[in-house]
Formats: structure tokens, sequence, C-alpha cells
């Protein structure tokens, strides 16, 4: 059964001259439910938007995205955020972790948007993630690779329906790739979680038994100047 399922997505910007500039056009897509997705496509295909998209961060100009029975389009923007704290777990290519709080502080805050924060199961997490002895480091004190695996975690944290991965790998050296990949991928099927990542990165892709060309997918970037981030 799908749990992430999109028909007619677009999103479109209004130009400087007035005029719009669709930059992304998606006619259908689905994810079921515990699956796990790689979506190709080089940097400015509109991959980040994808997942905005998806996640609630942006409001498509028109379409459909619902996850599981919740048509996520049609929630206000308060409604959104808190649909993503409850159900979507976002591991960002830049992180977005709290500098000066520790590990753990980083885990909580990631729960204290969701349902309720449960410190048991923070540590618990990062523990999974191999930074059982690092809970108390502030996020400045980690190496990059640690770093994506404290936002690995906290993705995680509210025990998700989906998990949106946005360039996991991006800023990381081959080895730290392949582990954040290989916790996303354990974690997530653990949890019973559905994953979709987004990479341009070949050999992170063929790690996935489903992968897709983001090409084929946003059929705007057949159209002049139909790109974005």
């Amino acid at each position: 059964m799908a749990l992430l399922k999109i028909v007619n997505l677009e999103k479109s910007y209004v130009n400087a001259d007035g005029g719009r500039q669709l930059i992304l056009s998606v006619p259908q897509f689905s994810l079921e439910a515990g699956g796990q997705m790689a979506i190709k496509g080089p940097s400015g295909c509109g991959k980040t938007t994808f997942l905005h998209l998806i996640s609630g961060i942006v409001k498509p100009t028109s379409g459909s995205i619902s996850v599981g029975d919740v048509r996520v389009d049609e929630l206000g923007e308060a409604a959104r955020d808190r649909f993503r704290a409850l159900n979507i777990g976002y591991v960002f290519q830049s992180f977005h972790l709290m500098r000066d709080f520790s590990a753990l502080e980083n885990v909580e805050l990631g729960m204290s948007f969701g349902a309720k924060v449960d410190r048991a199961l923070a540590k618990s997490l990062l523990e999974r993630v191999g930074l059982g002895d690092r809970i108390d480091y502030r996020a400045s004190q980690l190496s990059v690779g640690q770093q994506q695996r404290v936002a690995v975690a906290r993705a995680l944290a509210n025990r998700p329906k989906l998990v949106l991965a946005d360039e996991p790998t991006g800023s990381l050296d081959e080895r730290a790739s392949d582990l954040v990949v290989s916790l996303l991928q354990e974690l997530c099927r653990e949890n019973g979680a559905a994953l979709l990542l987004v990479s341009h990165e070949r050999e992170i892709v063929d790690r996935f038994e489903q992968k897709v060309d983001f090409g084929k997918l946003n059929t705007a970037l057949a159209v002049e100047g139909g790109v974005e981030s």
C-alpha cells in the first residue's frame, strides 16, 4: 500500500517580469509503506524542492501530496509543521544542528516538536549510530561525519512514517558516506519507516533496489529554464 502518493504536482514561481516559471512538474509518484527508494539527479534539477513539497516546508502551486490518509497540500502552514514533526523525519545535507547544544540535546530538540521528549530513546538512537560515547559533546566538537549521524538519530527520534534524506552524504568522505547510508537504511527498516533519499552520487543511489532518475519524474526539466535547487 502506498504511504506517499503524488498526483499532478507542480511548483512555479513568479519571474521579475511577472510571468510564471515552472520549476517542478511530477505527474505521478508513489512510495509504499516501509519502502526504500533513491532518486538520482544533478544539482539544480529540483530534488530539494521535491522533498520540501513532500514534507510541507513548501506549498505546491497545484496537485496533490498524500502521506497516509492526509493531504499535506491541503493543510495550512501551522498544520503542515505539526504534521511534519509527528510523521516525517528529515535529514538535511547541512545537518541543521544547534552547534552549542550537545548531541543529546539536538536529538531531544527534534523530539520537542513532536509528541514528547523521550530521553531514553534519544540516548538509544545515539548509541545505535555509534555515538554513545559522544552524547554530551557539543555539535561543534564533533566531526562532520559524527554531526551527520546525530542528524540521522534526530530524524528517527519521533518514530516517523517517512524519512526524507536530502544529499545526506554530500559533505562526507567515502567511509563516512557508507556508514550514514547504511545507518539510514537499517534504522528505517528497524522502525518500519519508508525512506526516500535524493543524491547526485551514483554510488549512493546504486545501494538501493528501488531507484529512479529525477529527470524522468520532473517533466519541467524539459522546459527551458525550468530548474531549481
